[in-house]
């Protein structure tokens, strides 16, 4: 009678066990699915990211002309990336992340090392313009890119965005995603350098270059 009752007590422990075993699967299985789902998405848009970046890498400004942003006196266009090493921020008043970059760039003007452009992103003249006011402008000309059209040639589709345009108008550096001061240090600084180095060897200023001469002074 005791070992019947230890087989029927040894059941229903086994039992319970069971149950609770599937209760912990229905509770945490669909937890650990989207765990996985968000490890491989993550993944993904990393590599897809890592991909569109190294693509644009060598590729020549795209031939636009905007606009200025409201209260501004110039407008963008391609041609003002030639000739000299410059970086462009793609931004928008509504965009969050938009807010750390902008102010590097306003310390990175202040310290005068790059020439900086802006490409606004379908933003509200009125929005734009009280955004600046509030925070800043650090831009030499401002483009408004009122429908999007040539963030979408610049290969955007996210904000904010920098990139690095060297003296003969290719892009040599593209960062998606907010960038900070260590970034900016550790990554475009260095580009500033060896850029500003090879325009200076392409285009070396000769002090020793003796005065042409008129073939009629030599008669005198």
């Amino acid at each position: 009678m005791g070992s019947h009752h230890s087989i029927h007590l040894h059941h229903h422990v086994s039992k319970q066990a069971d149950i609770k075993h599937k209760k912990y699967v229905v509770t945490y299985l669909p937890v650990l699915i989207i765990l996985a789902l968000i490890v491989v998405l993550f993944g993904s848009y990393n590599f897809l990211n890592t991909k569109e970046t190294t693509s644009t890498i060598g590729t020549n400004v795209p031939d636009f002309s905007l606009p200025p942003v409201k209260g501004e006196l110039s407008g963008l266009n391609s041609g003002d990336f030639t000739g000299q090493i410059s970086l462009i921020s793609v931004f928008a008043s509504w965009c969050d992340e938009c807010q750390e970059n902008h102010s590097v760039l306003v310390e990175l003007t202040q310290q005068q090392q790059i020439p900086v452009y802006g490409l606004n992103y379908k933003d509200p003249p009125k929005d734009v313009r009280l955004w600046l006011d509030r925070h800043g402008n650090p831009f030499k000309k401002i483009g408004a890119d009122l429908n999007g059209d040539v963030a979408a040639s610049w290969g955007v589709y996210g904000l904010p965005e920098v990139f690095v345009i060297n003296a003969n108008g290719q892009v040599i550096y593209r960062h998606m995603g907010s960038i900070n001061s260590e970034q900016f240090n550790r990554d475009i600084l260095p580009l500033i350098t060896q850029n500003e180095r090879q325009t200076e060897h392409v285009f070396p200023q000769n002090t020793n270059e003796e005065k042409a001469v008129d073939p009629a002074s030599k008669d005198l």
